[in-house]
């Protein structure tokens, strides 16, 4: 069989419709030339090349007058943008003669422009230029880099503009997210009785695609006026979620164990010993660490949003393990006082299957455990009430 040719198969059109089918990330090389004026240009072609010693690469154009005038700078910046710079790209590919001066930025330790807002940038010297085609293959190798900004790059696909959203299938989270609300809805006078009656938050949670999603939330605490969790969701992930374990919407014992990642023993063995200790007891809780509540808010706010990224989820899932401590205590003493960060119940539909969670936080703190029993029956009241109201409401 003859292979084909180059020459034979392949036109201009053709070739980038394919290879455009492969996402790019987007970024801009920088330097300042050797007039001392700062010059940029948009690549979406950089890539990591050896990490021994560290090298990266990407390719101009032969044909590019940009390049052709930073090669009189003996360093460059690569400026990785982020998914909200797709503005900066535009400006970046215009024909404007000065790209700077609308643009604020500030240089890097070799004297290269880096611009403001993005992901991260990496100096570098010219380890090598080589023809290719009608492009250059640039090595250059690292001088230095810093990542700027926690959030999600700026991608290049089919022509156009995105960014990267992981997890599952976002349309599928978005209908279960709403079913979960419209469930939460039945129970929304329970949660705000409980919330008033306590002078404490009180919230409906649902598992949703692997995730616990905040769905409906009243917060009456004089003493705790926290940003609202509406719409906030955690990993289903040991120690988080076990009270949803095994039920619609959330991973069954092995897949919610797994999601510890590469835990030693110890850890698993942990993990799994609070997981039947929530079954046993039929509630969860949690208590309170010292000094941790904004930082972890904050982490789940970030998680919680459709663009987070692969590093803001890892950390989440981090802080988590760190605190698994102080999740499900296998003991509570009647002679002890406790700070809960949150104590919740279970709603169960006909089949038993755990559809929704009343939880409770925005505690007082140094709580009885006498006072966390007195919590943890209104709770239960009000969760079975719940249950009643959707089993009346739903079809057999």
């Amino acid at each position: 069989m003859q292979a084909p040719t180059p020459a034979m198969q392949f036109d201009g059109a053709r070739f980038r419709e394919v290879l455009g089918s492969y996402p790019t990330g987007v970024a801009i090389v920088t330097c300042t030339d050797d007039h001392g004026t700062p010059a940029g240009m948009v690549i979406g072609t950089f890539t990591s090349v050896s990490l021994d010693p560290p090298l990266i690469g990407f390719l101009p154009m032969k044909t590019s007058r940009t390049f052709a005038r930073m090669r009189g700078s003996p360093t460059f910046c690569v400026n990785i943008l982020a998914a909200d710079q797709q503005a900066v790209c535009q400006h970046f590919a215009s024909p404007a003669e000065d790209k700077f001066s609308a643009l604020a930025w500030h240089p890097s330790p070799a004297g290269n422009p880096v611009l403001d807002g993005v992901v991260a940038w990496i100096d570098c010297d010219y380890t090598s230029v080589n023809e290719v085609g009608d492009h250059y293959i640039v090595l250059g190798g690292v001088l230095g880099m810093q990542l700027e900004r926690d959030t999600a790059p700026l991608l290049f696909f089919q022509r156009g503009y995105g960014r990267f959203s992981p997890g599952p299938l976002v349309a599928a989270a978005e209908r279960g997210t709403i079913e979960a609300v419209q469930l939460a809805e039945i129970g929304r006078d329970q949660m705000q009785a409980v919330a008033a009656e306590l002078n404490a938050e009180c919230s409906l949670i649902a598992a949703v695609g692997g995730d616990v999603v905040y769905v409906a939330v009243e917060n009456q605490s004089p003493h705790w006026r926290l940003r609202s969790r509406l719409g906030f969701r955690v990993p289903c992930a040991p120690p988080l979620g076990p009270l949803f374990v095994g039920h619609p919407g959330a991973p069954d014992d092995a897949e919610w164990l797994e999601r510890l990642g590469r835990a030693d023993q110890e850890t698993q063995d942990s993990a799994r010993a609070q997981l039947e200790r929530v079954r046993s007891r039929g509630w969860s809780i949690a208590l309170q660490g010292q000094d941790d509540d904004e930082n972890l808010e904050e982490m789940v706010a970030l998680y919680s949003n459709p663009h987070r990224t692969p590093g803001q989820e890892r950390r989440l899932l981090a802080a988590a393990k760190a605190r698994a401590g102080l999740h499900e205590p296998a003991e509570l003493q009647d002679d002890a006082t406790y700070d809960v960060r949150h104590l919740s119940v279970p709603v169960r539909d006909a089949a038993r299957q755990v559809v929704l969670v009343l939880r409770l936080s925005a505690l007082p703190p140094a709580a009885s455990l006498g006072q966390i029993r007195q919590w943890l029956a209104r709770l239960q009241l009000a969760a079975d009430s719940v249950a009643r109201a959707i089993a009346a409401r739903r079809p057999n």
